[in-house]
């Protein structure tokens, strides 16, 4: 079972988390029917992909169209479309006649030709019914040309097992700050708290090792305290990585990748190595996606985790910690686009399958399926019922903020984890001169999307480097946890229960005995 749940888990931490792989499939292996739509899917589960299969087989039913669906790997999707899209469609291919691209990837696509505007669908699909923040990766900059629709949101958050945390005592207005937060996952740690099957419990973990998600994770403490990982100016973007609120977020990131107490695998492990421990209800809290959710609730033949120990134990979100800029959310997910050089005799038709898969039905039924969070604000407030979406919504509606709508975005986005990979490896190190290194890597990475953006600094790199090394060696504040914990152990799930039955069972002995001993004085 052990092995099942980690295996299963490897899936939780958002979209790239795929688990067995397929290949982008050669254009040519398969002739594909000429009255037959293709659809290319980024491959997520089973039961995501059983979803898909049943929508198309609806809207075969409705359309008389038959549509091949392509589940395509997160891990190579975005140089293998590369080289596929560039091409015209031949007769018979498996060209993609509608296509998922992940949100930030769309105005790199837009830019280079690969995709067609799709502003004239907009009233015919109703783009009033999407949050602006979903739209807003839609098209490059502030140009109004629309070349995507977005399907389904990823929006991250702390989430935290239910047993645990309220055997804890704990409350969101405990960890409303990061000086807090720090706080009591230091008391956690202390307190030595154990889970059900008497493991000690990590109280958080980001896991960053070579990981794709450490943007995601550090663009929450850049945005709280005024920074981020570019900055608009009047010839276009440059980096913001080395400005002085950016450098205050990061050293606050940092902090939890520097605590071997609160998060000691932080750095030999990744964001799934994080989720896996997470499921076994060995870790207090996670920073993660809202297919965790559903998850719990499907059974492990159709990708789920219903047998894992956090289904047994309960998962609730919790309101992360805000900084003085404000408590952003981290907006990402996937929209669906319409192949620039697809077959043409088939455009109408791919028109109608894209209009068909965005429509609010069709998106709900899709979304409850793979667990991420629907676009579309009609069908929010039937998910808001569940309370365990609450606080995800809450920031998507009122703090949601997403990465910059740019070509240069994807190349970007590597840079910065890249970074954090990098950093990784020189606090695994412990040397003293650490805090050198990690300016270093910085640095260079504030160089190298100056050089992505095309935009030449101005100040000296001795000027840059100072102010990255002064901040590093700023101690972070953390506020004690007054309250603590002692010596915590989260009760054996079995205990009540136990306790009811053996009570039971004695009050059935007494009256057995009274019972009896009433008969014998009859007779």
């Amino acid at each position: 079972m052990k092995k099942r749940i980690c295996g299963i888990a490897l899936l939780v931490m958002g979209l790239a988390l795929c688990g067995v792989a397929h290949a982008v499939p050669e254009l040519r292996a398969m002739p594909t029917p000429p009255d037959t739509l293709v659809l290319w899917v980024m491959d997520q589960d089973i039961n995501a992909g059983t979803a898909l299969q049943k929508l198309m087989k609806k809207y075969t039913r409705q359309s008389g169209i038959p549509v091949k669906i392509r589940f395509v790997d997160w891990g190579v999707a975005f140089a293998e479309l590369n080289k596929v899209l560039v091409n015209d469609a031949g007769p018979g291919t498996d060209f993609p006649d509608v296509l998922q691209l992940g949100s930030s990837w769309v105005p790199y696509f837009a830019k280079a030709g690969m995709i067609s505007p799709v502003t004239e669908l907009l009233d015919a699909v109703d783009t009033s019914r999407f949050y602006p923040e979903a739209m807003k990766s839609g098209h490059i900059g502030r140009d109004t040309l629309v070349y995507s629709i977005p399907w389904f949101l990823d929006i991250r958050g702390f989430f935290a097992n239910e047993r645990i945390w309220l055997e804890l005592g704990l409350h969101d207005t405990e960890i409303e700050t990061y000086p807090q937060f720090f706080g009591v996952l230091r008391a956690i740690s202390e307190a030595k708290v154990t889970n059900r099957q008497d493991v000690e419990v990590v109280p958080f973990e980001f896991g960053v090792k070579d990981d794709w998600t450490g943007y995601q994770q550090m663009s929450p403490f850049l945005w709280n305290y005024g920074g981020d990982f570019v900055a608009e100016v009047d010839s276009g973007y440059r980096s913001a990585l080395a400005d002085p609120l950016t450098l205050v977020g990061l050293c606050f990131y940092l902090k939890l990748l520097r605590d071997h107490d609160v998060s000691p695998y932080n750095l030999k492990e990744n964001s799934a190595q994080s989720a896996d421990r997470f499921v076994r209800s060995e870790q207090l809290m996670i920073f993660g996606t809202s297919e965790l959710i559903r998850k719990i609730e499907f059974d492990t033949e159709m990708g789920g985790l219903r047998d894992s120990p956090l289904a047994k134990d309960g998962l609730i979100t919790v309101t992360g910690p805000k900084g003085p800029y404000g408590n952003f959310s981290f907006v990402g997910g996937s929209h669906l686009t319409l192949p620039k050089n697809s077959n043409p005799i088939k455009h109408l038709k791919a028109r109608d399958l894209f209009l068909f898969m965005l429509r609010a039905d069709n998106i709900d039924f899709y979304s409850r399926q793979c667990g991420f969070i629907p676009p579309d604000k009609s069908l929010i407030r039937i998910w808001m019922q569940d309370p365990r979406y609450n606080h995800l919504i809450d920031g998507l509606e009122n703090h949601g903020r997403s990465s910059q709508n740019i070509p240069e975005w994807s190349e970007i986005e590597m840079t910065v984890n890249s970074m954090v990979s990098a950093i990784a490896s020189t606090l695994l190190k412990q040397d003293s001169s650490v805090n050198e290194e990690i300016a270093s890597h910085v640095f260079d990475a504030h160089q190298k999307i100056n050089g992505i953006l095309g935009y030449k600094d101005s100040e000296t790199e001795s000027a840059v480097k100072h102010r990255i090394l002064a901040a590093l060696e700023t101690p972070v504040e953390e506020t004690k946890y007054e309250k603590g914990f002692g010596s915590v152990s989260v009760q054996p799930e079995f205990s009540l229960r136990l306790i009811v039955v053996i009570s039971l069972g004695a009050v059935a002995v007494v009256l057995l005995l009274v019972f009896s001993i009433r008969r014998f004085r009859k007779r």
